[in-house]
């Protein structure tokens, strides 16, 4: 027999399909079962609503993940092809459209779509420009139907979207103009009184 660990090697060969000459011994199963019984019984049970939202999400998690079992990654028509299928999906759903879902419904992530934004192949930056500026699209909806709280829009809209505010983006065009006409006498003459004092 083994030496208590849970595993041992069975000498009968391994079971069909396994990788592993180790498989669980009959004590190591049962612990397992106890400890998730345990483990069941020791939380707060969730009510009805918590557990129908948890199911649905994880549904839909799903959903998305078999969405991008059929990407094709070297083609953009067929990732395009995916994006739509999550767009269609979050319709018939109720979820909200997101940037990393409908990454991961083209079988990528934001760092490759960054990529595709930078990189030189046209096909890609258009796809890239397309699901970025759809989400963006949906997202300003939701902000302007008060659906989403301004603050994560706003955040959205920042790190997603490229968006600044336009005082930011004035005051540092300003600054950059002015600097670069100023003299010497200008300088002294706008700010001389600050030094002065």
């Amino acid at each position: 027999m083994g030496t208590g660990t849970g595993t041992e090697k069975r000498k009968t060969g391994r079971p069909k399909g396994s990788k592993s000459g180790y498989t669980m011994s009959e004590k190591a199963l049962a612990q397992r079962k106890n400890a998730g019984q345990d483990m069941i019984k020791s939380r707060a049970p969730y009510e009805g609503e918590d557990i129908a939202y948890n199911a649905r999400q994880i549904d839909h998690v799903i959903a998305i993940q078999e969405i991008a079992s059929h990407a094709d990654r070297k083609d953009p028509v067929s990732l395009r092809s995916c994006f739509l299928n999550y767009l269609r999906l979050c319709q018939q759903d109720g979820f909200k459209v997101g940037n990393m879902a409908a990454y991961a419904a083209m079988g990528v992530d934001h760092v490759t779509v960054i990529g595709w934004e930078r990189g030189t192949r046209q096909e890609y930056k258009d796809l890239a420009k397309f699901v970025k500026s759809t989400c963006a699209l949906f997202r300003e909806n939701m902000i302007a139907d008060q659906k989403i709280n301004p603050v994560i829009g706003i955040f959205w809209q920042r790190n997603f979207d490229g968006l600044r505010n336009d005082t930011e983006q004035q005051q540092t065009q300003n600054e950059m103009d002015s600097s670069e006409t100023m003299t010497t006498d200008d300088y002294k003459q706008k700010y001389g009184k600050l030094i002065e004092e």
